[in-house]
């Protein structure tokens, strides 16, 4: 909640819900990689990188629609997003699965076989309503992913693969999945790494000012609330002032110099920033603007210097420089 807002906001705008994810350059190579992936009929793949960056609101708000571009047609991608704590049993953790890709299960009791029987029928329903034999699920969070269920997913996509029918499993996780592969391989479990591992990329963050420049462009018009109401963010919250020609875009060198300067001291690593200090950021912006605050002020470097340090930024990009230095540094013995 947020206190003194003026009458001409909704309280129901996706902005003030956090509700919503502008398209990045990142969630674009991000789907480029995937649909690289589904062309190659992978088995399996893992997007990696620091929490914050934007994977998750990418694939929640965009992956499907950008593969669909690409793809031009509907095709059979299930997203399901692991929860942290732990599956106590292989019927919850298929009952989780087809819950999250729309699947209501009718037998109430089933057994342990039944329920991933019941999975997979229902993904090759899907499959062949979209005039193929190829599915993929998207793992999200899949840092939490246990060793028993990675080898459940395993027997899965063997199963299906016996029916004439291929499973990608696609991940995408915080950037400590890393050490997942080496773990699987000293666990006994290097087919599961083979199979679900091999291919990987590293998901980058916001990393130059065009960049930046094409995120502040999503609010100020590649953006629309409500639907098919041609209202972007900038209109919606700054009305007067968009009706007059200003946008947030030209603030894009500014914003980038704030980046940097807020880098810790001794920062280790490439400058890549996280999208969600960079939203939360032009959220208090717009927030400014909608008050009534003059534009030069509300967009002024000193502005978006107070806007970003309530974010925490400088302190999340500290923890990034520590794992990337651990990630480093040799191993002891």
């Amino acid at each position: 909640m947020r206190t003194e807002l003026p009458p001409h906001l909704s309280p129901i705008h996706p902005v003030l819900q956090q509700e919503y994810a502008v398209f990045t350059p990142p969630v674009h190579a991000m789907a480029h990689k995937i649909g690289d992936w589904i062309d190659q009929r992978q088995p399996g793949g893992y997007i990696h990188g620091p929490s914050r960056f934007g994977k998750s609101r990418g694939v929640k708000w965009h992956m499907k629609s950008v593969l669909q571009d690409r793809f031009g047609k509907r095709i059979p991608l299930h997203i399901w997003t692991r929860a942290p704590d732990s599956h106590v049993s292989e019927n919850d953790f298929w009952v989780s699965i087809g819950l999250a890709v729309g699947f209501r299960y009718a037998p109430t009791r089933a057994t342990r076989g039944d329920r991933r029987r019941l999975l997979m029928e229902f993904l090759i329903a899907t499959a062949w309503s979209c005039s193929s034999n190829f599915v993929a699920l998207l793992i999200d969070e899949a840092q939490a992913m246990t060793f028993r269920e990675w080898n459940w997913l395993l027997g899965l996509q063997n199963a299906m693969d016996w029916e004439g029918y291929r499973l990608s499993v696609f991940s995408i996780a915080s950037h400590q999945m890393d050490y997942t592969y080496e773990l699987l391989g000293l666990a006994d479990h290097a087919h599961i790494a083979a199979r679900f591992l091999v291919a990987h990329w590293p998901f980058p963050g916001i990393s130059s000012a065009d960049e930046i420049e094409f995120v502040l462009k999503g609010y100020d018009e590649a953006s629309e609330w409500p639907a098919q109401s041609g209202v972007s963010y900038l209109a919606h919250f700054a009305p007067e002032a968009f009706a007059r020609g200003a946008r947030l875009a030209p603030c894009a060198g500014v914003l980038w110099r704030v980046l940097e300067s807020l880098l810790p001291r001794n920062y280790k690593g490439d400058a890549q920033y996280p999208m969600q200090h960079i939203a939360r950021a032009i959220e208090e912006i717009l927030i400014d603007l909608a008050r009534g605050k003059n534009w030069e002020v509300a967009t002024s470097e000193v502005r978006w210097i107070d806007a970003l340090a309530q974010t925490q930024f400088t302190d999340h990009m500290r923890l990034i420089s520590a794992g990337v230095q651990r990630k480093r540094s040799p191993q002891s013995p």
